[in-house]
């Protein structure tokens, strides 16, 4: 009985202790700094030329695409895409048999900004730093801070209805 209340004390102890650790903060500059060296050396091993944004995405227009690219941050957009890590192991797709759709501005800031560089038609690769993707998260196939591989097709655009008139 004794021996039961001191494994109990000290099991409380500890869990005490491991709660009052200070979490790993999450540094921007740190990381950003990290990534670029990643793209860097996997730009170079695939032979491949990308232009870097102000904000750390890098990217190669393929095909420009054509018509207008007014996109609202709500309207849905179609495309077909593969994503990739750095190991070039895909981690997600979308192909003509099952497009993505989604509304402009809920995917991540990278594909926000590299989907604003083409219009509907349009190709681009995007190199996304885990700044502009999942930052320090796991997601699913996807490691915390993880640059990321896009290859984007851009099909279309549906325009929000406005139902209020």
């Amino acid at each position: 009985m004794l021996k039961n209340r001191l494994l109990l004390g000290l099991a409380v102890i500890v869990g005490v202790l491991a709660a009052c650790t200070k979490p790993e903060v999450y540094d921007a500059n740190a990381q950003l700094a990290i990534d670029e060296a990643i793209i860097k050396d996997w730009a170079a091993k695939h032979g491949a030329t990308f232009t870097r944004d102000d904000s750390g995405l890098y990217y190669r227009i393929l095909t420009p695409g054509t018509g207008a690219n007014d996109i609202a941050a709500t309207d849905t957009l179609t495309v077909e895409y593969e994503g990739r890590l750095m190991t070039d192991s895909i981690f997600s797709k979308a192909t003509a048999d099952n497009q993505f759709k989604f509304i402009r501005n809920s995917v991540m800031p990278g594909w926000e900004i590299g989907l604003n560089l083409i219009k509907p038609g349009g190709k681009i690769e995007l190199l996304v730093p885990s700044l502009l993707a999942y930052r320090n998260y796991v997601t699913p196939g996807v490691p915390a801070n993880s640059v990321l591989y896009f290859n984007i097709s851009y099909k279309k655009v549906a325009k929000k209805v406005d139902k209020t008139k």
